[in-house]
């Protein structure tokens, strides 16, 4: 996630109006010739569909206690629990979840962060790779998430609306975003309530860390946290906790276990979103807190936020160039299991003055409507594997980068190269249409 966005009206239109997750504007403009390096092919939408997956002849155990319930999902109800390291046999999956026969001969359905499950000849087998979609509402009336999201479900397999906050005394609010749960419901995908540590527009240091560091602060926000998951049908969380102080470290890491151990059991699955890097520095600003090893023993899936290599208050350069983020990874495999780690990848980009490093974010179409206005070329560099193109404006010298299918189109063979879990986009509406083609037959089929 981007370190720019929260829930409420007003906080989002003065805070987002200079940050990534709050891109707004016409996306329509004039339209440059389809540059080199830049794919603009719009996609046909699709209705996802819920088809089980056959598993027949597989077998799995319970990783810990482990609820049964009647359908693929926490809104159906639980009908048992079975103990740690129970023997099942699989029938069939949806959306990771397996429908598995149970040792008194019922059926019934267990998520597959709660198994291990094993193909006929007794080796590990995954349930393909996941597709995370971020699902943000920026003002009143933006419907540029819900529309990605009902356009292109078929190559989605989970949606995360941002949505909740916590603050120091671990109370926990925010929105519920009840047309993205209906159209997971409808074409079943994956619902992630998204639970962050944004304050008067930026992530709170103070905050987080007076909540992490206080025992009953922790226990009122997974509180919290569970009963926001029960009531609202959610099947897990994302926590998405940015700006945390390095000597916080031990106390994040902490809270992660308690949440774990409150949630999973109950079918809920349990991710995090981590800022990129590509060493560990314990001491470091923004990154220091948060220990790849440790963590990924504590959730089912991983977020590698892998963009912003390049900012506003940076030099004009690539929101994420090809060999930075394969350095990330390479360093996220020594800590974290590859099918735990979903990469991710920004559908945006800068627009710098060269003078003073300040940036504006852009979305995909508003980069190719600017390049068109202004008569240039968009260019393609070898290097980042990514489009840019510079203009000058009112005497400015200008700079742009910004993501396309193209530039996505090599991140994905990562994906790939490294047997990785799956991707995580953020955000829904800013990318290039042509994402949706590229990521269901490069990486679903």
């Amino acid at each position: 996630m981007q370190p720019n966005t929260t829930v409420t009206a007003l906080v989002v239109l003065l805070y987002l109006a200079s940050s990534v997750t709050g891109i707004r504007g016409n996306k329509n403009g004039s339209s440059a010739p389809t540059p080199p390096g830049v794919h603009t092919t719009t996609p046909t939408p699709q209705r996802q569909t819920n088809t089980p997956k056959d598993m027949a002849g597989r077998s799995a155990a319970t990783r810990e206690q482990a609820n049964v319930r009647t359908g693929p999902g926490t809104q159906y109800p639980r009908s048992t629990q079975l103990a740690p390291g129970t023997q099942v046999r699989i029938q069939s999956e949806v959306n990771g979840w397996y429908q598995v026969q149970l040792p008194t001969k019922a059926y019934g359905w267990i998520h597959g962060s709660l198994l291990n499950v094993q193909s006929a000849s007794g080796s590990q087998s995954g349930s393909g790779r996941d597709v995370v979609g971020y699902y943000i509402v920026n003002y009143p009336g933006d419907r540029s998430s819900y529309n990605a999201l009902h356009a292109y479900s078929n190559a989605i397999t989970t949606v995360v609306p941002f949505s909740y906050s916590v603050d120091r005394n671990g109370n926990v609010s925010g929105e519920h975003f009840a047309d993205a749960r209906q159209i997971a419901q409808a074409r079943g995908l994956s619902n992630l309530a998204l639970v962050h540590n944004i304050d008067g527009g930026s992530f709170s240091k103070t905050e987080i860390s007076a909540m992490l560091n206080s025992k009953a602060a922790r226990a009122r926000a997974i509180s919290g946290i569970r009963r926001i998951l029960e009531t609202h049908k959610y099947d897990g969380v994302n926590i998405d906790f940015e700006n945390v102080p390095p000597a916080d470290r031990a106390a994040l890491t902490l809270f992660m276990k308690e949440l774990r151990v409150e949630l999973v059991p109950r079918g809920y699955r349990v991710t995090m979103s981590v800022p990129a890097k590509h060493k560990d520095n314990p001491t470091a600003a923004w990154v220091g807190a948060f220990d790849y090893y440790e963590l990924g023993k504590q959730v089912d899936q991983l977020m590698l936020m892998t963009y912003d290599e390049h900012t506003s208050g940076t030099a004009p350069g690539p929101v994420a160039s090809l060999p930075w983020v394969e350095k990330v990874i390479r360093y996220a495999i020594t800590q974290v299991p590859r099918n735990k780690i979903l990469l991710g990848l920004a559908g945006y980009g800068y627009d710098w003055n060269t003078q003073t490093n300040k940036a504006r974010s852009v979305t995909y179409s508003q980069a190719i409507s600017l390049a068109g206005r202004h008569g240039v070329k968009i260019q393609w560099d070898d290097r980042s594997q990514t489009p840019y193109f510079k203009y000058t404006s009112d005497g400015v010298r200008r700079e742009v980068w910004f993501e396309s299918a193209d530039s996505l189109r090599v991140k994905l063979k990562l994906v790939q190269q490294y047997n990785l879990g799956g991707i995580a986009l953020w955000r829904l509406g800013l990318e290039d249409q042509a994402y949706w083609d590229l990521i269901e037959r490069e990486l679903l089929r």
